[in-house]
């Protein structure tokens, strides 16, 4: 990689790192006022959401495995 590529991956690596604590920072201050049971609501549909993902990257991983298999089923023998 180029010094000059490299510089500008380290310089949005850098943003990506800002946007995420201005996030964070926003997340706190709205989140502040409002009960622990909300937060706690929020947590468990984050969770959820990334759990979803799991189980879509898992199908996806599936078909593409079964795919495979019946393509090595396909293919004659020599």
């Amino acid at each position: 990689m180029s010094k000059i590529a490299k510089d500008k991956e380290d310089k949005l690596f850098g943003l990506i790192n800002s946007l995420i604590d201005v996030k964070r920072c926003v997340l706190e201050l709205l989140l502040g006022d409002i009960s622990q049971e909300v937060k706690d609501h929020i947590q468990t549909a984050r969770k959820e959401k990334l759990l979803a993902l799991r189980a879509f990257i898992d199908s996806a991983i599936n078909r593409l495995e079964k795919s495979e298999k019946e393509a090595k089923k396909k293919k004659p023998e020599k």
